[in-house]
């Protein structure tokens, strides 16, 4: 018996970009023409619990093939990632950044370990969140357009637009940040996504 990608992404609730990456870090088979076997999507799972502890592919490379040198880092370290983006980072880097993530991780632990929290500390009053908040909102706006543009199920859209809620705040109006350029395109594509902002998110 044999197993369509499609299908193995929705039994783990990954996006198909994930299998790919995890494919190229050697952690699973290449399916056959017909799919993936039962065993291979055994071993998917496997990786998939593994993924969920927020270690990347490499350390957990080196945890299947080379346990004694496995250092763990986990989720608050790629939170830290996350926040020296929003930080340092530019728009470019930040979308970057969360599309590793999603390629890297399932969006169900993304949404858990990465980003509520993040909203969660963005609301709180400290030095430079005033800042960071609307520079957190565009990342998501963005990766929700280009997830809804690659035709991705909503189910993984939806949850990015609910923590944008919960942060109670407008999508931002782009200007320039320090030594960050305004991009006329980027500045239309994100306004137009005031709309998908305003859509009734599906529990």
């Amino acid at each position: 018996m044999f197993i369509s990608a499609s299908t193995v992404c929705n039994m783990v609730d990954v996006l198909p970009a994930t299998l790919k990456y995890w494919r190229f870090a050697s952690l699973i088979p290449s399916p056959c023409a017909k799919g993936y076997s039962e065993a291979q999507v055994a071993q998917i799972r496997v990786i998939r619990a593994l993924t969920s502890s927020g270690d990347t592919l490499s350390e957990i490379h080196t945890l299947l093939h080379d346990s004694w040198q496995y250092r763990p880092s986990g989720w608050e370290k790629r939170r830290q990632e996350f926040i020296f983006q929003l930080k340092f980072g530019t728009d470019q880097t930040r979308d970057g950044f969360i599309w590793k993530l999603y390629s890297t991780y399932s969006p169900e632990d993304i949404k858990a370990f990465i980003l509520a929290p993040l909203a969660t500390w963005l609301c709180e009053e400290g030095e430079g969140k005033q800042t960071l908040r609307p520079r957190f909102i565009a990342c998501l706006l963005n990766h929700t357009h280009r997830l809804l543009r690659n035709e991705q199920s909503e189910k993984y859209a939806q949850p990015l637009l609910g923590i944008i809620k919960s942060l109670n705040l407008q999508p931002p109006s782009y200007c320039c940040q320090g030594s960050e350029r305004v991009n006329p395109a980027r500045k239309n594509t994100i306004g137009s996504l005031s709309d998908l902002a305003a859509r009734p998110v599906r529990q």
